[in-house]
């Protein structure tokens, strides 16, 4: 059964009339190892029925408290609940109902601030540089054309994406970059904290996770179509079999693209260059991919990895993060980057991996919320600078 004073807080929660003294008494209870457990076992219990509707209770009963925390998961941008393996539903409960807001650090609560204010997800963010060393910021600029390369108008959309069309295409005007009739190489690239999407002029859709960049030329010409890219970039390339997709990575690796979906993480912290194929075919060194497979470059050598898990690969894109089975260093290399935070370890690194899916649209306090329950622990230091404890 469940604790009878947690019932009656979690009714007049999902009642929406929580008082901040009971908010803050229903996250002490939920801090209680044996509450969280009990209330997520609940949760559980009732999913593995296959039953979201409870009929011929009460509201207020222990079912009808479950059904509206199911209700709750289902509108939450939790998408894989089982997030922490240690943990399970509990962690998972607990980010859902989002009632405490702290982290348990150095034996006791403290709100995660920077500055005073909590750390907010990364978003739309980069900046264009062009061929004459014009730089844009793309996430403050007006739409419309926002500037012109050679035969191409840059277009910021309604949407918030960045497209070169050529100049018949538009009659809008705007400054004329210098270097008429040469190669006109443009370079986006997103801060830590930031992500982008750019169509680029033969319409291939490319879209940019934190602290990545690109560099292209204005207009494709010759025999090929040159891109080079740091970080991670993830590509739908329009199909032309008489001009070659050719993708060269900072840090030796590239890719030859036949037309086709696929994600190259570069970041050089990450060991290797991985290359993963959604579709179609690339060839990386001599190895040609099939759908489903990732080479990885390391030191000049390439291996290939069969069966990827793409929606792992792919979480970034679809504003996730996607820990399966992965190690609390990699856990915050993806923090550092989202979050524009510095991560520093003290002594050893907790041995802890970790399992599921969570959205990217959080703020900082209600993910480190989850990870202290898995034991990790955490202090603040010099606004923006998590560190781990061991």
């Amino acid at each position: 059964m469940m604790n009878p004073r947690l019932q009656a807080l979690l009714h007049i929660y999902l009642l929406g009339r929580l008082t901040e003294d009971q908010r803050r008494e229903l996250a002490g209870l939920l801090e209680n190892d044996t509450a969280a457990e009990q209330l997520a076992a609940l949760v559980q219990e009732q999913l593995s029925k296959g039953e979201y509707s409870i009929e011929g209770e009460l509201p207020g009963t222990e079912d009808r408290i479950v059904e509206g925390v199911l209700r709750r998961l289902q509108a939450a941008p939790v998408r894989r609940v089982s997030f922490i393996r240690r943990w399970g539903w509990a962690a998972a409960v607990i980010l859902l109902l989002g009632v405490g807001g702290y982290v348990r650090m150095n034996g006791k609560h403290e709100r995660l601030a920077a500055g005073g204010q909590d750390i907010v997800p990364g978003g739309n963010k980069a900046i264009l540089v062009l061929s004459d060393g014009t730089t844009i910021t793309l996430d403050s600029a007006v739409g419309g054309v926002i500037a012109r390369q050679g035969g191409s108008s840059i277009v910021k959309t309604a949407g918030g994406r960045i497209v070169y069309r050529s100049s018949d295409a538009t009659r809008d005007r705007a400054p004329e970059s210098a270097g008429a009739g040469e190669t006109m190489m443009n370079t986006m690239r997103t801060p830590r904290g930031g992500n982008y999407r750019l169509t680029l002029p033969d319409g291939t859709q490319v879209w940019l996770n934190a602290a990545s960049s690109i560099t292209y030329p204005a207009a494709f010409t010759g025999k090929q179509r040159n891109v080079r890219i740091s970080g991670e970039v993830y590509f739908e390339v329009v199909k032309n079999k008489e001009l070659p997709f050719m993708v060269s990575v900072d840090g030796g690796a590239e890719v030859e693209v036949l037309g086709t979906g696929f994600d190259v993480n570069a970041y050089t912290d990450e060991g290797s260059v991985k290359t993963t194929l959604l579709e179609g075919s690339v060839r990386v060194g001599k190895v040609v991919l099939k759908p489903g497979q990732q080479a990885q470059v390391s030191q000049q050598k390439v291996s290939v990895v069969n069966n990827v898990d793409i929606d792992k690969v792919m979480a970034w894109k679809n504003g996730l993060f996607n820990f399966q089975d992965v190690s609390l260093r990699e856990v915050m290399r993806q923090l550092e980057r989202w979050y524009d935070i510095e991560v520093v370890y003290r002594k050893n690194v907790p041995d802890i991996r970790f399992e599921g899916e969570i959205s990217r649209n959080i703020n900082l306090s209600d993910l480190l919320k989850v990870l202290a329950r898995a034991d990790v622990k955490f202090s603040i230091e010099g606004g923006r600078r998590l560190v781990v404890l061991p």
